[in-house]
């Protein structure tokens, strides 16, 4: 599942809220630990609460104990009436209100933070595995995101007892503030390309979230034909390459990944038959005979061949998804004009 994320502070939040609905996504996050401010803030969080539900988007929020207080509403079980499905708490829950709580929404246990014994105590207090979620922290400061072996033994504990697992990936383009670093689980995830940390993270949990407003460079786009298709995207340059959808062949070569359905009975003269770096896109030409028109990406640097032409270049930011591409994997590369 993919979902999004809004903030109070966002100024564009409504447009990034539409623009999510429309491409699909029914699942969105935000924070009600509310600043101090009241009145108009207030009035804003519940306004941008009941347009989320409007788009029949499932809201989940983060609720502290303030949070009564600051939204002016005698209890948590109030927040149904907003569109709020699913709550992830703050300490300072007692396992009865947690009990309660568990009857009416979601329950988001921290997944960052929980051990093993405090998670059986949640369960042996009643409350049943399929109506919680372990959901990861983000991390707004540099170099304090979790570490990944650390994340994954975390993950293997609400695995083993049958709770889906969430976790955040950074926003491409506009960061939220105030240190604009990015809002990623995993610290590794911080400056690299949004995309693949999602298709990276789908590859051990159950949902990801876009931490920051930002969704730029058809992020939503991507991660849902990633999601629901097993399409990767990944950015070229090339000036013969065509943009489209291309199988990777199921067997998996060391060197090399191979596009099926690729070689063509033209004649492709040798061009550019340079050397190839991690990344390139190639064709086999007539001195490769049968093989003539294949294409190929690079998985590592490779010497010059005179029976094969480079034709493009993967873009460097998203170079990170090579190492994620599987067997048989569809790809959609997205070319953009290169003169060699």
């Amino acid at each position: 599942m993919i979902g999004i994320s809004f903030y109070l502070q966002d100024p564009d939040a409504e447009t990034q809220i539409i623009h999510a609905a429309n491409l699909g996504v029914k699942r969105a996050f935000t924070s009600l630990h509310i600043p101090e401010e009241k009145g108009d803030q207030v009035q804003r969080m519940v306004e941008l609460l009941k347009l989320v539900e409007s788009y029949e988007m499932e809201i989940h929020a983060d609720v502290s104990l303030n949070t009564l207080n600051h939204l002016g509403i005698s209890n948590f079980e109030d927040l149904s009436s907003l569109g709020v499905k699913g709550i992830r708490l703050d300490d300072g829950f007692d396992y009865e209100t947690i009990r309660s709580l568990s009857e009416v929404f979601s329950l988001s246990l921290n997944a960052s933070t929980l051990k093993e014994d405090e998670l059986l105590a949640v369960l042996r207090s009643g409350i049943k595995p399929e109506s919680l979620i372990a959901w990861h922290n983000f991390y707004p400061r540099r170099e304090t995101g979790l570490e990944e072996e650390f994340f994954q033994n975390q993950n293997r504990m609400f695995k083993k007892y049958g709770i889906p697992i969430v976790a955040f990936i950074p926003g491409s383009g506009s960061k939220r503030g105030p240190l604009h670093d990015g809002l990623p689980t995993l610290e590794k995830h911080r400056f690299m390309n949004p995309f693949a940390a999602g298709v990276e993270l789908f590859q051990q949990v159950d949902g990801v979230y876009i931490g920051d407003q930002g969704v730029e460079n058809d992020l939503i786009e991507n991660l849902s034909a990633f999601n629901d298709r097993n399409i990767l995207s990944i950015r070229v340059k090339s000036s013969v390459l065509q943009s489209g959808i291309y199988d990777l062949r199921p067997d998996v070569s060391r060197d090399v990944y191979r596009l099926q359905h690729t070689r063509v009975t033209t004649q492709v003269k040798p061009q550019n038959t340079v050397e190839r770096c991690l990344g390139s896109i190639t064709m086999d030409n007539d001195a490769y005979g049968r093989y003539r028109g294949e294409v190929q990406i690079c998985r590592r640097d490779l010497e010059a061949n005179h029976r094969v032409n480079v034709i493009g270049l993967i873009i460097e930011e998203d170079l990170p998804l090579l190492a994620l591409l599987e067997s048989g994997q569809p790809v959609n590369l997205q070319c953009e004009e290169l003169y060699i």
